[in-house]
């Protein structure tokens, strides 16, 4: 009994890993992710009130992504300098600039994980890294905790904390990388005024 209890807590709990075992694992997603240019799947969104959204993501480097949303009337776009809400036809509603946006420096060409982010920790267990990191340089106050799949480095989960600590969570499934994706996915449009 004793044995199986120490077999869960060793493979089961995270733990931390050395300064020298963090940098293999940067390195390990930072080559895993920079060699992914484009990215689709399905998406589970927690966010800060406690409501669960499901949808569909795609992911063109650089900087392009559209989260397109199941039983919700506006889906998102995103390029290098603006968030778009549009809805469903692909008219814009709103934009926000995004700025130095965590979004905007994950769908960089060229992540350089410890150039962008101050890396709080990173841990391991069976499956999966995880590493919790900030703004570099301060600019933002946002804090992300980025998780992937230790065999594939393949993006799992990401959480997303501002600075009023309002958490929104991403988690990915059914991902297929470096796939044809069409431009024409991220064009917003405009209404005649």
């Amino acid at each position: 009994m004793i044995r199986i209890t120490i077999f869960l807590i060793l493979t089961l709990v995270p733990w931390q890993v050395s300064s020298a075992e963090t940098e293999s694992i940067i390195s390990k997603i930072q080559n895993g992710w920079n060699e992914i240019q484009t990215m689709s799947g399905e998406f589970s969104q927690l966010d800060m009130n406690g409501n669960l959204e499901n949808g569909k993501f795609y992911f063109s480097k650089p900087y392009q992504s559209k989260f397109v949303y199941i039983n919700k009337k506006e889906d998102i776009i995103t390029n290098e300098s603006l968030l778009r809400i549009v809805d469903k036809e692909g008219f814009q509603i709103d934009s926000y600039a995004i700025g130095g946006n965590v979004l905007k420096k994950l769908l960089s060409n060229n992540l350089d994980i410890k150039q962008e982010f101050r890396v709080d920790y990173a841990i391991e267990n069976e499956s999966n890294y995880e590493i919790k990191a900030s703004d570099k340089n301060g600019e933002n106050i946002n804090n992300i905790v980025l998780t992937f799949n230790k065999d594939t480095i393949e993006l799992k989960k990401w959480e997303i904390s501002d600075e009023l600590n309002n958490k929104t969570v991403l988690e990915f499934t059914k991902i297929k990388k470096n796939i044809l994706i069409s431009q024409n996915l991220f064009v917003v449009r405009y209404r005649d005024n």
